[in-house]
């Protein structure tokens, strides 16, 4: 039976499992990001939070790059999917703070993808100092022409077939610390959330094999576990999907009660996290980051918000896949089950911070999804139809 829905979204801080509406004042809450300064002093900025209601109060750590060791970092970078995204911000951020960066993207400079964003705005890499290279990473030593790094970052490979070629090369050619994009995806399913760094993984999980190596081979490690991400140049359908239907004023199918919550995090968020562990390696060393926002949002909730950004009305029908026959990993892009994680070491151990703030960072999302047109391009909608038409549901025409 389809549901109509219009009641209010909800985020939760997962620092305190109490759910926030969306009015609430708390979504103007107070967050604070790396900021680098030329002096050498190290500020401590004292940040009480929802959070120190079950772990004390956090402490906001801000570094300056000035008095940091200068590295060099190399970031084998994938050419596909929303990880991508990771790589660039990070570049950018590491070269902000006067790190010397390349970035290694996996594949051939000329291919048709280097057309599509985050790689067609590789040119802002380049004049901010870094160095942009193109090949297979099981050939990293001949790509990078035999420089060696103090730090190298793997964003690329899922499982160790692609990602040991890497972690040896680095191994043999002096790095001092390697850094792992994980997945949060690789946590077993319980019935106790959210995810924190230490709950039990899928041991098939390729990841799982990959962090594991990293383990055995280096005595400076860190990775770093994302989930679902938002920002400018991210290439993965998520909020598009949800702004595909509704500047379409078409009603927009979300399996099951639309209450399930997630985890959606701003890139940047992940790479200051990313640039603390460079710049704090003891710190960060031999441990696991979720690399996500601390607030959850419901399914329904990331409609709203995204009808929000739009200034558009939304039509959500929730329903049950199985009734309508439809498998809902093809018709929708986000887990039907409950799924997030909690950024806990990350503000422990590195003392961090996120600044994620979908209602904002959504409608920079908007913006860009204009600015490329996508609102005029003809777009099929074969699956929303089989399911609205299951349920009675009318389509404008």
């Amino acid at each position: 039976m389809a549901t109509l829905t219009s009641s209010s979204s909800l985020l939760l801080s997962s620092s305190s499992f109490n759910l926030l509406p969306l009015s609430h004042s708390s979504i103007s809450r107070l967050s604070f990001s790396s900021s680098f300064h030329s002096s050498s002093s190290l500020s401590i900025l004292p940040h009480s939070s929802l959070s120190s209601k079950r772990f004390g109060t956090n402490v906001g750590l801000s570094i300056n790059a000035s008095a940091a060791e200068k590295k060099k970092v190399l970031i084998v970078n994938t050419n596909t999917g929303g990880h991508a995204i990771i790589g660039f911000y990070f570049a950018k951020e590491l070269l902000g703070a006067g790190h010397a960066v390349t970035i290694f993207t996996v594949g051939e400079e000329g291919s048709d993808k280097m057309k599509k964003p985050p790689f067609s705005s590789f040119s802002e890499i380049v004049s901010a100092g870094g160095r942009t290279v193109w090949g297979n990473p099981a050939e990293v030593a001949s790509v990078v022409g035999g420089e060696a790094f103090d730090v190298v970052l793997d964003n690329n490979g899922k499982d160790l077939e692609a990602v040991r070629p890497v972690i040896d090369w680095a191994k043999s050619s002096g790095a001092k610390q390697f850094l792992f994009i994980s997945s949060a995806g690789i946590y077993k399913l319980t019935d106790e959330l959210p995810h924190v760094e230490g709950d039990a993984v899928k041991a098939d999980a390729g990841h799982v094999g990959v962090e594991k190596y990293i383990e055995e081979t280096f005595d400076s490690w860190a990775v770093f576990r994302p989930q679902y991400m938002i920002g400018s140049g991210n290439n993965k359908d998520c909020e598009e999907w949800f702004f595909d239907r509704i500047v379409r004023d078409r009603p927009v199918p979300i399996p099951g009660s639309g209450l399930q919550l997630t985890n959606i995090s701003h890139a940047r968020d992940i790479s200051s996290l990313l640039t603390l562990a460079v710049e704090k390696p003891e710190a960060a060393n031999k441990s696991i980051f979720n690399s996500v926002s601390d607030r959850a949002v419901t399914l329904n909730g990331i409609a709203k918000l995204c009808a929000q950004a739009a200034g558009r009305p939304v039509n959500i029908v929730n329903y049950d896949p199985k009734a309508v026959g439809v498998d809902a990993k093809k018709a929708f892009p986000f887990r039907t089950q409950h799924f997030y994680a909690e950024p806990r070491a990350a503000k422990t151990k590195l003392g961090w911070n996120g600044t994620t703030n979908l209602p904002e960072d959504l409608k920079e999302r908007f913006e860009d999804y204009i600015k490329i047109g996508r609102d005029k391009k003809p777009i099929k909608f074969d699956l929303d139809d089989k399911i609205l038409e299951a349920l009675k549901v009318p389509v404008p025409v």
